[in-house]
């Protein structure tokens, strides 16, 4: 993995490489870090991971680029700062793009989505009562794994892209039929992106086990420990082996940061935001 400072404005092209952009670091909660999205580019592809509140404001005042760049969208799971921006991102590519925006997303995902969270702000203009369709374009996407948790393939231009079903906000019973829909991501087989997850031990081994060439894992970390059983806790993450913290960046984190240092602890360290991580 090698590092590469922001510049001016985001590039949505590359040499090939498989580059990863933090447009923020932070939880829900953490204005300084803003939130946990992501631009993912290789070549001439790219992909944006949440579109949280923060999103469009950051895009714009931050990184110089209006949202309407965005072409590809994938969504870990419905909270806020992870989807509070998608219905500008839809309202953009609809009167500015001319062109649905393309998303890779579960069936039962797309329809929670769509009608308990987008179509009470945009199912109707002007133009009539609206559909997801009219705002977004699904990517083909398959199911290739039902146990020990779901998992999906899609590839977005020369991305490919497993996602995994997470264990993030669960019933008392901890059943995943029953609990809000959340992923994790997988790209090209060599990047584990975990997205908001409790902590999972067993998952991550069956993961790595199961794709010996990732690389690299960018993994959710409560710092406070006050959400511990909703994310996973840093005190929790120092109990994975060592190999397996160095190569764990993490990320999702708040002011509490500041008093850790995760490379004492053996892990990667704490992910910066408007930094191009590439591998």
């Amino acid at each position: 993995m090698t590092t590469k400072e922001f510049t001016n404005q985001l590039e949505f092209t590359n040499d090939g490489r498989l580059s990863f952009f933090f447009l923020g670091t932070g939880n829900a909660f953490q204005k300084t870090y803003y939130q946990s999205n992501i631009l993912v580019v290789k070549g001439d592809s790219h992909v944006l991971v949440d579109c949280g509140t923060l999103c469009p404001y950051i895009l714009e005042k931050e990184y110089n680029t209006k949202l309407s760049k965005i072409k590809n969208l994938i969504l870990t799971h419905p909270h806020a700062d992870h989807i509070g921006g998608v219905e500008e991102l839809a309202l953009s590519a609809y009167y500015i793009s001319k062109h649905p925006v393309n998303i890779a997303i579960p069936k039962d995902f797309k329809k929670k989505l769509w009608n308990e969270s987008l179509k009470g702000g945009i199912q109707f203009s002007e133009n009539g009562k609206m559909t997801f369709n009219d705002y977004f374009s699904e990517l083909p996407i398959k199911k290739i794994q039902k146990k020990p948790f779901e998992m999906f393939e899609t590839n977005i231009g020369t991305i490919n892209v497993k996602l995994f079903r997470t264990r993030h906000v669960t019933t008392r019973t901890n059943s995943f039929k029953n609990s809000q829909p959340s992923y994790g991501i997988i790209f090209d087989d060599r990047i584990l992106f975990t997205g908001d997850t409790q902590h999972n031990p067993n998952q991550i081994n069956f993961l790595l086990e199961h794709f010996p060439k990732i690389e690299h894992i960018f993994h959710d970390c409560d710092v406070s420990g006050y959400s511990v059983g909703v994310h996973a806790s840093y005190e929790q993450l120092k109990q994975f082996p060592s190999e397996v913290r160095a190569k764990m960046s993490l990320y999702h984190y708040n002011k509490k940061m500041q008093e850790v240092t995760p490379e004492n602890d053996g892990f990667a360290g704490f992910v910066q935001r408007g930094v191009y991580y590439e591998f």
